[in-house]
C-alpha cells in the first residue's frame, strides 16, 4: 500500500481515479469498491489527476514535470491481464513536457464538446499552460513572478485564476490575446491582469459558484476565503479549527434535507425525527483482481433513476398492444369513410364533414391503387423469376445431357 495523493471521479459517479506517491494510478468501480486498473503511469508523485467532461479521458499530472492523458475504455479494456508475461504499460494518448520543474495544479474543461476541452496546469517553475484535448496543442503561456501552487478556469472559460505560494490569486485574461512566442509551435505568451491579496501562505485550491461570480479559495493559513470576482475583494472568510491547512476546497449545489437544516444524527437536539445520515460507499479494495464487497456471481449496483419508461417484461406484449391499436385506427378510419358516404346521400349535411369524407375517401382509393400495383409489380417479377427458373433448369440439363 501507498499513501494516495490525489483523487477525482467521473461526473457521472461511477468510477474514481487516485494517485500515488510512487506515480502509480489506480483506477475503482464505486458501487462495488472493486480495483480496475493500476499502472504506473509517471515516474514521480502524481499530483492531481481529473476526468473530462464524459468520463472517456484521464488527466494526470506528477512532480516529474509530465501531465498525460489516457483514454478511459483503453484502461477499462477487460482482455488486458495484468499478471501476463506480455503485459505492458498503458500509452497515454498525450504526454505533455512543456514544464520544467514538477506540475502542482491542473484542471479540465467540463463545458461544450470533449474535443474542445481545454486542459490548464500549473508548476512550481512559476508558469500555467493551456492545453487543447483535440489535438493535444499549446494553446497559451502564463509566465507568473512566483511559483504557483493551483489553477482553475472561470465557468465561461474566459479567465485563468492561478494560485501562488506567497498567497496571492493572479487573474489572467484569455481574451486579450498575447505575445505570439515564436518557438514551441507559435502558442500565445499572455500576462496577468490582476492581483488578489489576502491570504498568508500558499493557496492550495480554486473552485468557482454555479453563477461564475463567487470564487473559492483555500490555504495553508487555515482559511478558506470567498471573493466577489467583479471588485475581487473577499467578502467571507471561513477558518478552520486550529488554523489547519485547507487543502482542498468543492463547491457544490446545496442537498435539499440540509437547505432545511435537517443534517441528522443522534442528538441533534431538534424536537422532530432527525434524518438519517447516508451510509457509506462499499469501502475499496487495495489490490486489483479481489472482488470488492460484492459475490463472485454479482454485478455492480445500477441505479434506476425513472428516466426510461418501464416497457414490461417481454416485448412481445408491447409489440401486440401497438398492433392492436393500430388496428384500431384503420378501424376507426373505415368507420369515418362508411358514415361520409351516407352522409353524401343526406340532404342537409355538414360542409367540413362532408369535405373530410371526401379527402379519406380520395386517400383510401388512392391506397387501394397503390396496393393494386404492387401486387401486378409482384405478379411480374414472380413471372420472370419463373422463368429464370425454368432457364437455368434447362442448361443444366443440356450439360448433363453432353
Amino acid at each position: 500500500m501507498e499513501r494516495i495523493t490525489a483523487l477525482a471521479g467521473t461526473p457521472d459517479g461511477m468510477l474514481l481515479a487516485g494517485g500515488g506517491a510512487s506515480g502509480a494510478v489506480y483506477v475503482w468501480e464505486v458501487a462495488s469498491g472493486r480495483m480496475l486498473r493500476s499502472w504506473a503511469a509517471h515516474y514521480k508523485a502524481v499530483s492531481a489527476v481529473s476526468f473530462s467532461a464524459s468520463g472517456s479521458l484521464l488527466v494526470t499530472a506528477s512532480e516529474d514535470t509530465l501531465v498525460s492523458v489516457w483514454v478511459t475504455h483503453e484502461l477499462l479494456d477487460a482482455s488486458m491481464d495484468t499478471s501476463a508475461p506480455t503485459f505492458t504499460r498503458p500509452e497515454a494518448l498525450y504526454s505533455w513536457s512543456e514544464h520544467t520543474l514538477p506540475v502542482t495544479g491542473l484542471w479540465v474543461g467540463q463545458n461544450g464538446a470533449e474535443g474542445a476541452s481545454l486542459v490548464a496546469s500549473c508548476s512550481l517553475d512559476r508558469s500555467c499552460k493551456l492545453h487543447r484535448l483535440s489535438d493535444g496543442a499549446l494553446l497559451a503561456s502564463v509566465q507568473l513572478q512566483v511559483p504557483l501552487q493551483c489553477v482553475a478556469l472561470d465557468s465561461g472559460e474566459h479567465a485563468l485564476f492561478a494560485g501562488g505560494s506567497d498567497g496571492s490569486i493572479f487573474e489572467v485574461d484569455l481574451l486579450s490575446g498575447g505575445e505570439v512566442s515564436a518557438a514551441g509551435g507559435g502558442h500565445l505568451t499572455l500576462q496577468p491582469i490582476a492581483r488578489m491579496a489576502g491570504h498568508e501562505r500558499p493557496v492550495n485550491s480554486l473552485a468557482f459558484s454555479s453563477d461564475g461570480e463567487v470564487l473559492v479559495s483555500g490555504s495553508d493559513d487555515g482559511t478558506a476565503r470567498t471573493w466577489d470576482l467583479r471588485s475581487r475583494q473577499p467578502v467571507q472568510i471561513l477558518q478552520t479549527p486550529g488554523r489547519l491547512p485547507v487543502t482542498s476546497v468543492l463547491v457544490l449545489p446545496c442537498p435539499e434535507r440540509l437547505a432545511h437544516g435537517s443534517l441528522g444524527g443522534p442528538g441533534s437536539g431538534s424536537g422532530r425525527q432527525a434524518a438519517k445520515r447516508l451510509a457509506p460507499l462499499a469501502p475499496l479494495v487495495k489490490f486489483p483482481g479481489m472482488a470488492g464487497t460484492l459475490k463472485p456471481w454479482e454485478g455492480p449496483a445500477v441505479v434506476v433513476d425513472g428516466s426510461l419508461a418501464y416497457v414490461g417484461p417481454a416485448g412481445l406484449q408491447v409489440q401486440q398492444e401497438e398492433q392492436q391499436e393500430d388496428e384500431e385506427v384503420w378501424e376507426a378510419v373505415q368507420g369515418v369513410t362508411t358514415a361520409g358516404e351516407a352522409g353524401e346521400q343526406q340532404h342537409g349535411a355538414d360542409a367540413s364533414g362532408q369535405i373530410g369524407a371526401d379527402v379519406l375517401q380520395a386517400q383510401v382509393v388512392q391506397l387501394q391503387a397503390e396496393l393494386q400495383a404492387a401486387r401486378s409489380s409482384a405478379a411480374k417479377w414472380q413471372e420472370l423469376h419463373s422463368q429464370l427458373y425454368r432457364f437455368s433448369v434447362e442448361q443444366v440439363d443440356a450439360q448433363e445431357g453432353r
